[in-house]
């Protein structure tokens, strides 16, 4: 499966070399290829020892979802029984839950976790409305997936931070905060954008990019060039001044 032919190739060439390293077990070379579009799920950097250690003969891939764990190993939703003595436990990360678990409370007693729900969404991913005088770093729809330097990007919104903080001492006021249509216009259009990646395709149907609903709050859509021109000069005229 694929969403565009740049997506295809890529396909192609991680398949390829998927298959090569597994050689003609054409029944362990299934279970493993994705059923996906490339690169919509986090990829494994891998050097060729996770697919070598696969064809072992002491290991054995089983997809199969997890019923229950049980005193002595694990037992399957088919009801078969694996023992083990020890578990390793790798069920992803509170990707949509930014700022967790800290408790933040902004104008008017807004509770930050009520008002983002599972939908967290920032100005630039930076600042919120309701919360005057508060700046997220790799805040919401900043992460990185398809490249690029996290440090520069991070540069770029402490940049932009330090901006705002300038003009608020130089101008004798107390608080800013995103004005709530300059938020909502900004959170709109990276939706737009978002839901054209192939991160929130809809073939991928378990993700820690997406939350509940299928929809994708945490990755940047941008370039990173975009994002420093957005960033690079503070605008005070979308924010609201106390």
């Amino acid at each position: 499966m694929a969403i565009s032919e740049q997506n295809r190739i890529r396909r192609e060439i991680l398949a390829k070399l998927m298959a090569d390293q597994l050689g003609d077990d054409a029944e362990l070379r299934a279970r493993v290829m994705p059923d996906y579009p490339a690169t919509a799920k986090r990829m494994l950097q891998d050097n060729g020892s996770w697919l070598a250690c696969l064809k072992k003969d002491n290991v054995e891939l089983v997809r199969t979802p997890i019923d229950r764990i049980v005193e002595d190993g694990v037992v399957t939703e088919d009801g078969t029984f694996y023992p083990a003595d020890v578990i390793c436990y790798a069920t992803g990360f509170r990707h949509n839950d930014y700022l967790w678990p800290m408790a933040i409370t902004g104008r008017d007693g807004t509770v930050l976790r009520d008002q983002w729900g599972d939908e967290p969404t920032a100005y630039l991913g930076i600042t919120i409305p309701n919360f005057p005088n508060f700046f997220c770093l790799y805040g919401p729809g900043t992460n990185l997936a398809h490249g690029g330097s996290l440090i520069f990007q991070s540069e770029c919104q402490v940049h932009y931070v330090m901006s705002a903080l300038h003009e608020l001492l130089t101008s004798g006021r107390r608080t800013l905060e995103p004005r709530a249509e300059v938020h909502d216009d900004y959170s709109e259009r990276y939706q737009d954008e978002i839901g054209q990646m192939v991160w929130a395709h809809k073939s991928v149907k378990h993700s820690h990019y997406k939350n509940p609903e299928g929809k994708v709050f945490t990755l940047s859509p941008w370039p990173i060039p975009t994002y420093w021109r957005w960033t690079k000069d503070f605008q005070p005229n979308d924010y609201e001044w106390d």
